[in-house]
C-alpha cells in the first residue's frame, strides 16, 4: 500500500544527485500525482531531459484526477486560497494526498501545514 505521495521539489533534489534522498525515496511506498508529473516535464530544459525524467518516474505509481480529487481542490481553493495564498497546483497536490489517505512528503511545508487534515513530513 501507498504511503507517500512525492512533490515535485522532492523529485528536482533526487534528480539533481541527491542519492540520500534518492535512497529513502525508492525504500518507501511512493507514488506521484498528474500535477508532480507534468511540473516535472515543463521544467525540463530539453527532450532529452524529459526522457531521464520519464525514465525515472516510472518506477512510481501515478494517480490520476478523478472526481473525488477534483472536488476536494475546489474546497481546498475555496477554504485556503484567500486567506493563505494557495496555488492550484498545491491544491490538486493535497487533495490527492487528503482522498487517498497519504502523507505528502515536501521540502516546502509552509505551502501546506495549514490545510486540516493533511499529513506532511519533510525528509
Amino acid at each position: 500500500m501507498t504511503e507517500y505521495l512525492i512533490d515535485t521539489n522532492i523529485f528536482i533534489a533526487i534528480l539533481k544527485g541527491d542519492a540520500s534522498l534518492k535512497t529513502l525515496i525508492e525504500n518507501s511506498s511512493c507514488a506521484l500525482d498528474t500535477t508532480v508529473y507534468a511540473e516535472l516535464i515543463q521544467g525540463s530544459k530539453n527532450k532529452s531531459e524529459v526522457q531521464k525524467i520519464e525514465k525515472y518516474l516510472t518506477r512510481f505509481d501515478v494517480i490520476h484526477f478523478d472526481h473525488l480529487i477534483s472536488h476536494r481542490t475546489l474546497e481546498l481553493i475555496r477554504t485556503y486560497s484567500k486567506s493563505h495564498s494557495l496555488m492550484f497546483g498545491d491544491a490538486i497536490i493535497a487533495a490527492t494526498c487528503l482522498e487517498n489517505d497519504l502523507k505528502l512528503l515536501t521540502y516546502n511545508v509552509k505551502d501546506f501545514r495549514f490545510i486540516k487534515g493533511l499529513k506532511i513530513e519533510k525528509p
